[in-house]
């Protein structure tokens, strides 16, 4: 049964989104251009992975699942996407920092890039669940049309975990971001590497988790991945705050 109470996941991941962005210019005062920079440069990745999967994303999973088993296919698959969201999602913002004038942002001004990248991420996502919660409210003969298993997603024990993800998630965002930046700032691909790899590795696990993983303890399970990512990337963000005003010196030095 879906009820307005499910509405308040969404809501949570718009709050997510808007919190970090609200929280860090009130603290740290950076132009709210940098949010809006991190926001595109989101908006580009996507548009490029959509294109992808009403592409060629279809077409491959269907040639390799018929030439493959199981857990080969789901294995090439996790990495197509993972892989696939490192090279854009980083690839992008070291490309487009590199070429303009945001290669001389400070610290701050970086780890706004991100939140509003992240930022833009879970508040889109979060208006899409209300949208589609909204659906099944008025019109609850669609609920009947799903299978069971997704019927008891709407039960609200779930209600939290995607709040929860967009936290962590937006994090992750932030740390990855973070290291793109840096590599323009030193002019050394290694950074953008550890980027790519760590953005890698966020989405990598959806595919072959999502298919072994079933039910609310492996929607858990899956989710405290993310969690333990975002917890390192926000560890990672904290011990690289010296080494990126470090880097900054002696870029202005060259």
């Amino acid at each position: 049964m879906v009820s307005v109470l499910n509405l308040l996941s969404g809501a949570g991941m718009v709050t997510v989104g808007v919190a970090a962005i609200a929280y860090w210019y009130l603290k740290k005062k950076p132009g709210l251009e940098y949010f809006f920079y991190g926001g595109i440069f989101w908006a580009i990745a996507i548009g490029i992975k959509l294109a992808m999967d009403l592409t060629i994303s279809q077409p491959l999973q269907k040639f390799l699942l018929a030439n493959m088993s199981i857990l080969p296919f789901l294995i090439l698959i996790s990495l197509y996407v993972g892989v696939r969201t490192g090279l854009f999602e980083s690839g992008i913002t070291y490309i487009v920092v590199k070429m303009t004038k945001l290669s001389k942002m400070n610290f701050n001004e970086a780890i706004a890039v991100g939140i509003g990248f992240g930022g833009a991420e879970a508040i889109v996502l979060g208006l899409l669940s209300m949208l589609s919660i909204m659906t099944y409210i008025l019109m609850p003969d669609l609920v009947s049309t799903l299978s069971a298993e997704v019927q008891d997603q709407f039960s609200l024990k779930y209600m939290p975990l995607p709040i929860i993800e967009r936290t962590f998630t937006l994090l992750c965002h932030v740390f990855a971001t973070l290291l793109a930046i840096y590599a323009v700032k030193l002019n050394d691909l290694r950074w953008l590497g550890v980027s790519v790899l760590f953005k890698t590795a966020l989405d990598a696990v959806i595919p072959i988790a999502g298919y072994y993983l079933t039910g609310f303890s492996g929607t858990v399970l899956i989710e405290g991945y993310v969690v333990l990512l975002g917890i390192l990337a926000y560890i990672g963000t904290i011990w690289f705050k010296n080494k990126y005003v470090a880097g900054e010196r002696d870029a202005y030095k060259a």
